[in-house]
């Protein structure tokens, strides 16, 4: 396909000229002898534009301006006699590509050409890449048409806006981090560098040097210095995921640098400036922990600024079906179903129906699981979906060993032991979470930090209960 340029010059012996000299050069011209009437012609596929200065209507350097905002794309050529060659050159300094000046001179002219063919390929590869970081890191990465979803998104754009502190708050599960990305991602920050750091599952006695950054020897097996999450995001976003886990003490010193604008590194002696945004997460009621006295009112004033609720998927139903489709078409691909492109009315319907506790993260899992194991075919049907989607009642009968419910340790509960063996009914929430704990526990030889990533839960939430229960 022949490049196209378009020449917008109101001088006929130069338009002819440059058509002549564009077309012996391989490139398919369009040409115009003012800008309102090339103006239609940009949306034709135009690589180059070549504008006289002189033009008669809209001045060419207006034009220009104009061009700036609405077709940065297009590498500007501008077209100038020798009496107006220094307006060219400052032209240039405003925007345009390059200049060429009347008379014509072929050798020029080509130079002109390859570098301008050279700007256009690179600018369309520039905005490729930035529409496709859009897709993955934007509000287009985040799936949803639903009027609270709607409302999130509304409410991303405007914390974008400007530097105040947002929270997210919402059930583990329901995309935050997705939404903190793409609130960076829509800021002014966005080249700069996004952080995250997951306050529950670092450990205690690393969470200051994880954020602050340490010195060499600052403690023993600090062999050289590291720089902490906060001044990699510097100048960028830092997300603070489950901030209600953060440790009183870890609390007062991430206060300061919010009101100061400064870290001190573990064993350093010289505190360091910096540029960053925070947006912080979390699951749990953090106004209560305030009232409890396990997060700092004057951090919590801080922090939740901009208060986000995201919804849990339950309260966004309509919005089920969007994203069952778009993890069916994520994940068929590894399943090695890429014929698949559909799903079953009841599958859907089975979908649409269910409460999903553990949120968007869990529906995405269900869609894996039932690609794995669906049978043949275009659609996923009800039949591939997990017993526990189609039917949340549904459980094998007892059988004698596991009738009675178990709390011994070591004892590995089945899936009838959350349900009453005489009634057959379930058990309380409290009692089927303890024994959760001790299946997780089992299943990671005693691994506290692995059984609360395996149910989903902070580590500090599951030595709570072990605490409290006297488990494990």
């Amino acid at each position: 396909m022949a490049v196209r340029a378009l020449v917008i010059e109101d001088d006929p012996v130069c338009r002819r000229s440059l058509q002549a000299g564009l077309a012996k050069l391989g490139l398919e011209v369009l040409e115009a002898v003012s800008a309102e009437e090339g103006r239609p012609l940009l949306s034709e596929g135009v690589s180059m534009l070549f504008l006289d200065l002189g033009l008669p209507g809209i001045p060419g350097d207006r034009f220009l301006q104009q061009l700036r905002r609405s077709h940065p794309g297009i590498p500007v050529i501008v077209v100038t006699s020798d009496d107006r060659l220094e307006r060219a050159v400052e032209l240039m300094r405003e925007g345009a590509f390059d200049y060429i000046a009347k008379p014509l001179d072929p050798g020029p002219l080509e130079a002109v050409v390859t570098r301008a063919c050279n700007e256009w390929h690179r600018r369309r590869e520039v905005k490729l890449l930035r529409e496709e970081r859009d897709r993955r890191e934007g509000l287009k990465a985040v799936i949803g048409s639903s009027p609270p979803m709607r409302k999130v998104f509304e409410q991303v754009r405007q914390a974008a806006r400007s530097t105040i502190s947002v929270v997210l708050l919402g059930e583990s599960g329901t995309g935050k981090e997705l939404l903190a990305r793409a609130l960076h991602h829509e800021s002014p920050r966005r080249d700069a560098p996004f952080v995250a750091l997951n306050c529950a599952a670092a450990p205690t006695d690393l969470l200051e040097s994880l954020l602050f950054g340490h010195r060499a020897g600052a403690f023993p097996g600090a062999i050289e210095s590291q720089r902490g999450r906060i001044l990699m995001a510097d100048g960028g976003t830092l997300f603070l995921d489950e901030i209600g886990e953060m440790p009183p003490e870890r609390q007062a010193k991430l206060l300061r640098t919010l009101q100061e604008r400064t870290i001190l590194p573990v064993g350093a002696e010289e505190e360091i400036r910096v540029d960053v945004r925070i947006v912080a997460s979390t699951n749990r009621d953090i106004q209560q922990q305030v009232a409890e006295g396990s997060f700092r009112q004057d951090l919590f004033y801080r922090l939740v600024a901009f208060p986000i609720f995201v919804p849990a998927l339950r309260e966004r139903p309509s919005d089920v079906a969007e994203l069952a489709y778009f993890f069916l078409h994520k994940h068929r691909g590894e399943a090695d179903r890429s014929e698949v492109t559909r799903l079953g009315e009841e599958a859907l319907a089975i979908l649409q129906r269910h409460p999903w506790p553990g949120n968007v993260r869990q529906l995405e899992n269900v869609i894996q699981q039932a690609l794995l194991t669906m049978r043949p075919g275009k659609a996923l049907g009800a039949e591939s979906l997990p017993d526990t989607i189609r039917d949340p009642g549904h459980c094998p009968p007892p059988t004698q060993e596991t009738a009675t419910p178990s709390l011994t340790p070591g004892a590995r509960p089945s899936a009838s032991t959350f349900h009453d063996p005489e009634t057959g009914k379930l058990l309380p929430l409290r009692q089927i979470e303890e024994l959760a704990f001790h299946m997780a526990l089992e299943e990671n030889d005693g691994n506290t930090t692995r059984a609360a990533k395996a149910l989903g839960v902070a580590r500090a939430t599951l030595y709570r209960r072990l605490k409290s229960k006297k488990v494990g």
